[in-house]
């Protein structure tokens, strides 16, 4: 009797062993699940952040190319500066019309060798690559060209290497100039400037 008693005991912690096993993999499975869907939700907010940071009216000038090279010229205090095209603007620079969404460029002396200011204005998610490309070859074009013509004349002229690219999204300035650190400052300051006022008009809708 005490045999068969035994043989019992055995079996039955072996059915509760068995009956463990399942319970412990459920645990780890739902355990898995829960931390697969909160990982889940928190890329899904990182992305909606930056994208909302990316795009917020906010934090993004919404002036257009040429707003911003006439807030420059006007606080650059230049004089007789022309403003070029948007036709002949490709006869300078080489534009990807895919990501650039508007451009403006003013330029004074003869053949624009004195004073150029160019932005262009990128389209939302646009790489910067191409345009980037297009304004160094502009520029050590504009190089070569300069060397060469002082050369062979006593022309005043502003070299490309006195020349400054910025960018602050969603622009890329340029300016070939003399004082064209200080240009650049004033392309922030257009900027800034700008993203003040609509603060200011937001508050005051309020």
């Amino acid at each position: 009797m005490a045999k068969a008693s035994s043989k019992k005991d055995v079996s039955n912690d072996t059915a509760s062993g068995s009956d463990k096993t399942p319970s412990r993999k459920k645990k780890l499975l739902l355990t898995a699940i829960v931390l697969s869907v909160i990982f889940l939700a928190a890329a899904i907010l990182i992305v909606i952040s930056l994208s909302f940071q990316h795009k917020s009216p906010k934090e993004t000038p919404n002036l257009s190319a040429d707003a911003v090279v006439a807030g420059v010229v006007k606080k650059m205090n230049y004089t007789n500066l022309t403003p070029i095209s948007k036709e002949n603007i490709s006869r300078y620079y080489e534009i990807p019309k895919d990501d650039v969404v508007d451009y403006a460029m003013s330029i004074s002396g003869k053949s624009g060798t004195e004073i150029e200011i160019t932005c262009f204005r990128f389209r939302d998610g646009a790489s910067d690559q191409a345009l980037m490309k297009a304004i160094n070859e502009y520029l050590s074009e504009k190089t070569a060209s300069s060397r060469s013509s002082s050369l062979s004349s006593s022309q005043n002229s502003t070299p490309a290497g006195q020349s400054a690219v910025a960018s602050q999204y969603p622009y890329v300035f340029v300016a070939v100039a003399p004082d064209c650190d200080t240009a650049v400052k004033s392309f922030r300051t257009v900027l800034n400037d700008s993203l003040k006022q609509f603060a200011s008009d937001a508050s005051s809708k309020e």
